[in-house]
């Protein structure tokens, strides 16, 4: 009996709309800084950029996968300066990559919410408000990741004018009168799997509390994070030297930006060969939407990575997200580990 068959590559009604509006994709053509498309960056803190008129700065939009719900930007901000102040209908994660500096949040008629940051710090812009980041340093730029929801926004409303000038203010997102509203210290929820973490600004996503989450593999450490009440989401992720992960596949909108160590990740689509990408410190991979992918960590310390995610990728987590476990790998995926490692000096503990 013939299995299933595949009625559209793609639906007339999705080619209807991308045909004849596509706003996104428009509106980021418009903007004139270059675009990085595919699946990978391989060092945020080193890839060409552009100047940004919006912003007053340089930056480059990473829109990877052609997910549509969540896409990526990389800014840098030249030493002494700051970026323009701007507010926008969509959420926003950022993690700093480089540099020190600090940024002003607030709403029209509400004093300013200023905090600093350095390499590591992670936070998200509450929605609507008015931001500004400034660079500390005279002599060094700084450079910051950001994940967005702005797909969603221009597939919504299609009007950049409302999206950026409409100043309606969220306050159940950000109380403009909680003068510790980024100062406050975090709270940790680990009655969930994988624990969560509350928290409007962390210092340092590099140290926050991680706690043992073994499902994708044996030594595996996790930590959920939710920030100023937004419904993207992140969380970090650790596993030891010598070691991979489960494959996994998952919905839309994973970033994983690498913050240490050395290693690679495969990515395949179902029936498909792996396609490798090496990666270290600054690296970004957002794996496409049901696509299969594994982590490798060929490096001398424990790697440990923050995601960045729109909930479409997470959303089903109670039905369970599929993995493959170790012993149904392939033995030439477990060759090429092995020999990784051994380049490195490092000893296979899987």
């Amino acid at each position: 009996m013939a299995g299933p068959q595949k009625e559209f590559e793609v639906h007339p009604y999705v080619q209807f709309m991308m045909d004849k509006y596509s706003p996104y994709k428009n509106w980021i053509k418009s903007e004139g800084v270059p675009i990085v498309s595919g699946e990978f960056v391989q060092d945020v803190r080193t890839e060409p950029l552009g100047y940004w008129a919006r912003k007053d700065c340089k930056g480059a939009i990473c829109t990877f996968s052609d997910q549509m719900v969540a896409d990526g930007y990389i800014c840098e901000i030249d030493p002494g300066k700051s970026s323009k102040p701007q507010r926008q209908l969509y959420e926003e994660i950022i993690t700093v990559a480089a540099g020190r500096g600090a940024t002003s949040v607030w709403y029209d008629g509400t004093a300013k919410r200023t905090f600093e940051w350095e390499r590591g710090s992670t936070f998200a812009i509450p929605l609507n408000a008015w931001h500004q980041h400034f660079n500390a340093s005279g002599s060094e730029p700084a450079r910051y990741f950001a994940l967005t929801s702005q797909p969603v926004a221009f597939e919504l409303y299609r009007d950049a004018e409302f999206i950026y000038n409409t100043n309606y203010q969220f306050k159940d997102r950000f109380d403009p009168g909680d003068v510790d509203f980024f100062s406050k210290e975090g709270k940790y929820f680990t009655e969930y799997y994988g624990g969560i973490l509350h928290s409007n600004f962390i210092p340092d996503i590099r140290k926050i509390n991680l706690v043992a989450r073994e499902k994708r593999g044996k030594g595996t450490k996790n930590m959920y994070i939710h920030m100023s009440g937004g419904s993207m989401l992140a969380h970090v992720s650790e596993f030891p030297v010598g070691r991979y992960k489960k494959a996994h596949r998952h919905g839309p909108g994973a970033h994983v930006f690498l913050l240490n160590s050395t290693g690679y990740t495969l990515m395949w689509q179902e029936g498909e060969k792996p396609k490798r990408y090496d990666w270290h410190e600054g690296t970004v991979i957002s794996p496409p939407a049901g696509g299969w992918h594994q982590h490798y960590n060929t490096g001398n310390q424990p790697c440990k990575f923050v995601a960045l995610h729109a909930n479409t990728a997470v959303q089903g987590e109670e039905r369970g997200v599929e993995q493959i476990e170790f012993e149904e790998g392939d033995e030439w995926m477990r060759q090429m580990f092995a020999d990784e490692c051994a380049k490195n000096g490092v000893k296979v503990d899987m």
